[in-house]
């Protein structure tokens, strides 16, 4: 993975949210507005997506020490039991609960939004910038994965913070993978339930890149041949997303079409209950 870290991942005596992590979150912007041509549509008001609750506290001695040891018998038998638990020790004690893990994984959400708002954006919008932009793209005769990287050169910006490149990385898997399960798919004409499982994959990938950035080192043993490490590691990143689009799935039922903010918001939600039910196999 572009995000693997050869650090010790976070340490104790910290805030479980660094400073910085809000505005890289906010930069996430609104790529149909952009590039847009209607005025009018531009000059409206910002939609505000519902408050994060900020995590309170600093983060205790030894926060990951419990997830660890679970994640090295995970690494070692691929026993399912062990990865919950490491998880659910992940979750309550090293980040200080599930609505924790939802709040760090902001920039996450927000880029899951915004690429929501963005494929239903270019499918269905009236607008001539937008209807320009498309216009322009598919004239160049680009591979579909040529596509899938214009796409997220327009979701998410090149800071080239640690956040924003995990979720380029992410994202370009997530369609790699669309792009595996339905070779002949238009990505600038997708119907929803495509636009949603790339979504369920985009979440997924970047669950599972900041649980391994915070204590999936251990996979850089010697003691654990490359093709066992990654064999491991794509068992976990199934997991997540059975997990995780589980959730999603349940939420999207009472949400039928859904604004940016309120995608932010189900996002949010599908982040903290998952984390929710990992923690009870401790």
């Amino acid at each position: 993975m572009g995000t693997s870290s050869s650090s010790s991942g976070p340490g104790a005596g910290v805030s479980f949210d660094p400073p910085w992590l809000s505005s890289v979150a906010s930069e996430i912007g609104s790529p149909l507005e952009q590039i847009s041509g209607d005025g009018a549509q531009q000059e409206q008001p910002p939609q505000q997506a519902e408050p994060v609750v900020q995590p309170s506290g600093i983060a205790p001695p030894r926060r990951f020490g419990n997830a660890r040891r679970y994640m090295g018998e995970y690494a070692s038998s691929g026993d399912r039991a062990a990865l919950k638990k490491s998880l659910g020790s992940y979750s309550r004690k090293g980040m200080g609960g599930a609505s924790n893990v939802a709040s760090r994984m902001k920039t996450s959400t927000s880029a899951g939004a915004g690429l929501f708002n963005f494929l239903q954006g270019v499918r269905d919008s009236s607008d001539a910038g937008v209807r320009d932009w498309v216009n322009q793209l598919t004239s160049k005769n680009l591979s579909a994965y040529e596509v899938a990287d214009q796409i997220i050169d327009q979701v998410i910006s090149t800071g080239g913070s640690l956040e924003e490149e995990s979720c380029r990385d992410s994202m370009a898997q997530a369609m790699s993978e669309l792009l595996t399960i339905n070779p002949d798919i238009n990505l600038v004409n997708m119907d929803n339930d495509s636009i949603w499982t790339v979504l369920e994959l985009f979440m997924a990938n970047e669950a599972f890149n900041r649980i391994n950035l915070d204590i999936g080192q251990l996979f850089e043993s010697a003691k654990y041949s490359p093709r066992e490490a990654v064999s491991r590691m794509n068992e976990m990143r199934d997991y997540l997303k059975s997990e995780i689009s589980a959730q999603m799935q349940e939420l999207r039922k009472d949400t039928s079409n859904p604004t940016k903010a309120e995608m932010n918001s189900l996002l949010q939600a599908a982040i903290k209950i998952t984390f929710e039910v990992f923690e009870e196999e401790i």
